[in-house]
């Protein structure tokens, strides 16, 4: 048997593969819109915020029940004052967190009730916006100041069910998770296609049936570990929110409120 030492000619041939051009804006776009959800929903309040967060929620549902039942714009331009105060406080990144947020939603009722202008009500159209602005803004500074197990844990101080709140907690935590998962797995399709998809739509909806089967399975192991660590059903809190000096401004502030709403509504 004889072995020559001659490559082949196929060997020697070179191959220049050129994949054809594809278009990656849907993986693109779906990566970035869900990466900047969850940069919102693990964003826990690194603003350093003193106070109660149970005074605080009462706060701030008050002064929403009286902006809305308040039929005098002066009023709603004091609350106005007082919530620019505080987001002036805030930190750059923090600010154009709220700001944009509020705006958007201030934006969005302007269009939704921009057939009142041609009815003859264009002040309903400002009013209304100028309030969903200062909700919205109220919501938002409470979030992105206090981390989201402190508000859950509030809802205690406020006899809610432990089983509301235990849903609540553990739907935000695993929002987070679960979009961890589908978040890395659009990095990895997006890393591995090679040359053109014309199927993009199928490979999405085989990320969401993974994603789907990894919520059955961890909600299957969370439901054996709340069995074996004997789970009585009661939500616990281990870092109670202790009474504080700056507790009394906000309680000062809600009293001020009240009473100028009283006045400016002729209660008083």
């Amino acid at each position: 048997m004889k072995y020559t030492n001659s490559i082949p000619e196929w060997m020697l041939e070179s191959e220049n593969y050129i994949p054809p051009k594809d278009s990656d804006g849907f993986i693109t776009k779906t990566i970035l819109s869900i990466g900047g959800v969850l940069s919102k929903a693990k964003y826990n309040g690194n603003v350093a915020s003193s106070g109660s967060v149970p005074i605080k929620l009462i706060t701030i549902f008050v002064l929403i029940l009286l902006m809305a039942l308040s039929r005098n714009m002066f009023f709603t331009y004091f609350v106005l004052a007082a919530v620019l105060l505080r987001i002036c406080l805030l930190r750059e990144k923090v600010l154009k967190k709220v700001i944009g947020t509020a705006f958007a939603a201030f934006c969005f009722s302007m269009i939704i009730l921009l057939p009142a202008v041609f009815l003859g009500s264009p002040k309903t159209m400002l009013t209304v916006s100028i309030k969903v602005f200062l909700s919205v803004s109220l919501v938002q500074i409470l979030s992105v100041t206090n981390p989201w197990n402190q508000i859950t844990g509030a809802l205690r101080a406020f006899h809610i069910p432990a089983l509301f709140i235990l849903t609540f907690d553990i739907t935000l935590k695993y929002i987070v998770l679960l979009g961890d998962i589908c978040l890395n797995m659009l990095e990895a399709l997006k890393l591995r296609s090679v040359g053109k998809n014309r199927d993009k739509k199928r490979s999405f909806s085989g990320i969401l049936g993974v994603t789907f089967l990894k919520s059955q399975e961890m909600s299957e192991e969370m439901y054996q570990a709340m069995i074996c660590r004997g789970f009585d059903g009661e939500y616990q809190i281990y870092q109670k929110q202790r009474f504080q000096a700056i507790d009394l401004l906000y309680l000062l502030l809600l009293v001020v409120y009240i009473g100028l709403f009283c006045y400016l509504e002729g209660i008083i």
